[in-house]
């Protein structure tokens, strides 16, 4: 079955196959300005919404019918070259915009007797592309 995807990783749940995020968390924040004045309290200037950031887990098992030195190895790269990807679970995009992997986290990784990863837990963390803002590339225009 079908979870979503976030960028060429799909998520997706079958008997001989499961890739799902687990310990889903979303965190938001508005942004705010705080201007010093003289002999009274700061004034507060709201500046827009900030950036939504994302951090879940996923295990790769080979198990569940995942190589986990692939996947990691996928996972880093996305990390290593700056992609940005669309993030869909549940079968709809997250928010509209694109998303950027900033950090993985393996651990409670399990090796089998040659040498190989049976299993990693990867924590990533993302944090929203918004591609609507051109002005500071236009200006790198030369």
């Amino acid at each position: 079955m079908y979870i979503g995807y976030m960028g060429d990783i799909v998520f997706s749940v079958a008997e001989s196959h499961m890739l799902t995020p687990s310990n889903y968390q979303r965190e938001s924040s508005a942004r705010w300005a705080e201007h010093s004045l003289i002999l009274r309290k700061p004034v507060s200037q709201f500046g827009g919404p900030g950036l939504e950031s994302v951090a879940f887990s996923i295990i790769l098992s080979e198990d569940h019918g995942i190589n986990p030195e692939n996947q990691l190895k996928a996972l880093r790269k996305m990390r290593d070259t700056g992609a940005v990807f669309p993030l869909v679970i549940g079968g709809k995009p997250v928010t509209q915009n694109y998303w950027r992997l900033d950090s993985i986290k393996e651990g409670d990784i399990f090796w089998t007797p040659d040498g190989r990863m049976q299993l990693c837990k990867a924590e990533v963390k993302l944090t929203e592309y918004e591609e609507g803002n051109k002005t500071e590339e236009q200006s790198l225009n030369f």
